[in-house]
Formats: C-alpha cells, structure tokens, sequence
C-alpha cells in the first residue's frame, strides 16, 4: 500500500506543477500575444530551424492537422515563414522570421524571469537535485510506451 501511496502522491505532485506551471505559460505567452502552443510552437522553432512540419509534429507530440492550424496563424502572424523543403518540394519546412526571433526573447525572458522567482525559494544546495529529478523523470515518461504519444 505504500508503494501505491507514493505513486498516489507523484500524481498529485505532477497535476499540481501542470497546473501552475500551465497557467504561468498561458499567462505569459497571452501577454506576448500568442497561446500557449504557439509558444511551444516558436520555441521549438528557435531551437531547431528550418525543421519540417512533420517533425515539429514529433517533437510537440501533436497531430499534424493541429500544428497546420497553430502554424498557418503564426504565419499569418508574421512570426513563421513556410517554405517548401529543398530536398522534398511535397513538404515544408518551417522557420521564425525576425518578428518571431523577437517573440521568442520577449517570451523566452518572461519565462526565465518566472523560474527565477520559483527557484529563490529552493535552498541552493537543492537546485541541481530538482533539476536532475526532472530531467530523470522527463526522460523516463519518454521512454514509457503508456506515455506521451499524440492521438491518432
């Protein structure tokens, strides 16, 4: 029973930090004018340029039809182009333009500006350790075939 305490409790964490990790994210990209997957959206962008809308659709685990919506506003927007891939003109590949460089760092600041508020309140002996916890549980949820697959 205990065991099953302690999974009991990693949900609850988990829900917990999605929640008031989500509302900061909706929060801070409203206030830089794009929703929530947009931002993820142009923060993969800037990370991973010129990358395909197949694979962005990978790397965010949402389905294609989705991320075209998402896209073609940002397009619209002035913060993606779209272009066809030059080693396969059925595809495109997807990039910020200077407007959506500029939205990243406005978005990208904010962001940076809010985990350092969170982490004034961690002992600074303690930083690492929930870094690395976090990346060891992100990377275990990848490698969980129950776990983050986008719908078909």
């Amino acid at each position: 029973m205990k065991q099953l305490q302690q999974y009991v409790d990693l949900r609850e964490v988990l829900q917990l930090l999605v929640r008031r990790f989500g509302l900061l994210q909706k929060d801070g990209a409203q206030c830089c004018g794009v929703s929530v997957v947009q931002s993820h959206i142009i923060y993969e962008l800037f990370k991973r340029p010129n990358i395909s809308l197949n694979e962005l659709s990978e790397v965010l685990n949402i389905d294609t039809s989705t991320l075209s919506r998402q896209v073609q506003q940002l397009v619209v927007a002035g913060l993606l182009s779209r272009f066809p891939d030059p080693k396969d003109r059925r595809y495109v590949v997807l990039s910020l333009t200077e407007k959506g460089k500029r939205q990243y760092e406005q978005i990208a600041e904010t962001m940076e500006t809010y985990i350092q508020d969170i982490f004034q309140y961690v002992p600074a002996d303690k930083s690492a350790q929930i870094i690395e916890s976090l990346e060891l549980l992100s990377d275990a949820m990848r490698q969980s075939p129950h776990c983050c697959k986008p719908p078909l």
